[in-house]
């Protein structure tokens, strides 16, 4: 028995690792793409697989959920859609949101452009290891005026990217409605709304909505529209 393991281990670690190995472009899973192609198969091993993670308590789950009859999040409440796309997937999914909510868009975009190719592995590994909070290029006007903010990412190494950190590091979410989206390849949300949760202890966080990388390449308008109703917006 231990020999039948120890050759089916290697196998399910090689399957697991293709299936989530990119983010954002034409799949999004741990480690990022640089282009809208996917870059070439790393050999390094990355983080542990987080496929089946989902959205914890610590985000509401507006299906279960009463919507109080003054809701500002569809009635009256200034939208934002703030997001950061390296490869344009999550461009795709803030543009649907935009069209069904009317939302103003914010593309996060670092001052220093990410590098293209392999070398946006490493890049992008180091600044997570060492913690680091890449600056944004613009700011967002007045964030006070939003009732609502929409955050949208990829997955990177099973985090949400370090930019995204910085936004949430620089303007002041509290007792605003904050509502994740994001794409991924396989590690669904890899528990970043719990994350984000975890950072805006005073918003409050809705249900999110991940939708992998390479089925953005078909019509998503239904999954968001049922997302957005789900969610009570």
């Amino acid at each position: 028995m231990k020999k039948l393991i120890s050759l089916i281990l290697p196998i399910a670690i090689t399957v697991t690792f293709t299936a989530c190995q990119s983010a954002d472009g034409n799949s999004s899973g741990s480690a990022p793409t640089s282009s809208e192609t996917a870059a070439t198969t790393q050999s390094s091993t990355f983080s542990e697989d987080k496929s089946d993670v989902t959205a914890d308590d610590s985000v509401i789950d507006m299906a279960e959920t009463s919507q109080p009859e003054n809701d500002e999040t569809s009635e009256g409440g200034k939208t934002l859609i703030a997001y950061f796309s390296e490869t344009g997937n999550t461009d795709k999914l803030a543009q649907i949101i935009h069209e069904q909510t009317g939302g103003e868009l914010f593309r996060i975009e670092p001052v220093t452009p990410y590098p293209t190719g392999d070398a946006l592995f490493d890049y992008t590994k180091n600044e997570q290891d060492n913690d680091e909070r890449p600056e944004i290029a613009g700011t967002v006007e007045n964030m006070e005026q939003y009732d609502t903010v929409f955050i949208g990412y990829p997955i990177w190494w099973y985090e949400v990217p370090q930019i995204i950190k910085t936004f949430l590091d620089e303007y002041d979410l509290s007792e605003k409605t904050i509502v994740p989206f994001n794409t991924h390849e396989g590690s669904r949300d890899g528990g970043t709304y719990r994350y984000i949760a975890q950072q805006e202890p005073n918003a409050t966080v809705l249900e999110g909505l991940p939708i992998r990388g390479g089925d953005m390449q078909n019509d998503q308008t239904q999954t968001v529209r049922e997302w957005l109703d789900r969610i009570g917006y």
